[in-house]
């Protein structure tokens, strides 16, 4: 059997990223992937004290898939393109990581390994890419215009049709719009977006789950679906229709407070959620734990844990890495 390549970004440094990768990657089986973690140099002798190893350090520029399955764990530096984001501004330098703070400087440092691990994913020197948490508000320091991995990966590797699904052993969750005022999320839900979301759902269900005969349930936007909006009947059931059409096994618009139950308990799946806290509340109160956000529609595999960064926390040990080895070991089976 080949033998993939995990690429793992440590988020934003100042948060529990590091911790709960170099506590997750000490879990992973050696034999079934080898990682190559992406994050700056000077975190790497607390990786090496974490993971009991010594980690060589490769080039980013000449990474290659011969260079990476020479250990089972890797680090590339990605301090020199840090140093590059910085530059940007005027009289800015590159400072030592800020634990537990919003800090220009360690946004630099994650925006730098997720850039090049996607990179790397795009030209195919590695199978999949696992990232852990950054914080929005310090990346726009970097980027003025980021709005989050999902959107970031999709626009570099060119996807033009994309989902965000959250997985867990007894939910799975794929959300219509994802981080948008709520005042908004009417206008945005239509028949193509809906569409398009469960299509991609049962694809992934079907070749990387392996679920022969996927059943999808799609959630009505308006409490009681059409008894108190126009939408669900106007937009949404025309995109399942659609759908149905194209022989997938797909029902709804169906009321949410019903549905996750039902779901739940096994009768579906997969749910189709039309935003953000209508699929994440319910699939946190069961899954915080070990859930995993999975991109789907990307030309590679990526995963990562579905919580933040978590600053209160970060660099006292107290971080729960279940999440990130849940993503860990997702990404490896996906690849």
């Amino acid at each position: 059997m080949r033998k993939s390549i995990l690429a793992v970004t440590v988020g934003d440094p100042g948060g529990v990223g590091p911790e709960i990768t170099f506590k997750a990657l000490r879990l992973l089986p050696s034999n079934r992937s080898s990682c190559v973690i992406y994050g700056p140099v000077s975190m790497l002798r607390h990786a090496q004290r974490y993971l009991r190893r010594h980690i060589p350090v490769l080039t980013p520029r000449t990474l290659t898939r011969k260079d990476i399955l020479k250990h089972s764990v890797a680090w590339v530096d990605i301090t020199g393109r840090a140093h590059a984001f910085i530059s940007r501004h005027k009289k800015i330098k590159l400072n030592p990581i800020r634990i537990g703070k919003i800090s220009r400087s360690n946004a630099a440092f994650a925006f730098a390994a997720l850039e090049q691990a996607t990179l790397a994913a795009c030209r195919g020197v590695v199978d999949g890419l696992v990232t852990a948490p950054v914080h929005k508000t310090a990346m726009r320091m970097i980027q003025k215009h980021f709005q989050g991995h999902t959107e970031y990966l999709a626009k570099t590797s060119g996807s033009k049709a994309y989902a965000m699904m959250f997985v867990s052993p007894r939910l799975k969750v794929t959300l219509v719009t994802i981080h948008v005022p709520i005042k908004k999320v009417s206008g945005l839900v239509t028949q193509r977006g809906v569409f398009e979301k469960i299509f991609l759902t049962d694809q992934f269900l079907r070749s990387k789950l392996k679920i022969r005969k996927p059943k999808i349930a799609v959630c009505a936007l308006n409490p009681h679906g059409k008894e108190t909006g126009v939408e669900d009947e106007a937009v949404i059931r025309p995109a399942v229709r659609k759908a149905q059409g194209k022989k997938i096994s797909v029902f709804g618009p169906l009321s949410a407070d019903q549905l996750f139950h039902d779901a739940f308990h096994g009768r579906f799946d997969a749910v189709i959620s039309m935003y953000h806290d209508q699929g994440l509340a319910p699939f946190k109160m069961i899954a915080f734990r070990d859930g995993v956000n999975v991109t789907l529609g990307l030309p590679f595999i990526r995963t990562s844990p579905d919580h933040g960064t978590a600053f209160d926390i970060a660099g006292k040990g107290k971080a729960d890495a279940r999440s990130m080895h849940a993503a860990l070991n997702l990404a490896a089976r996906l690849v």
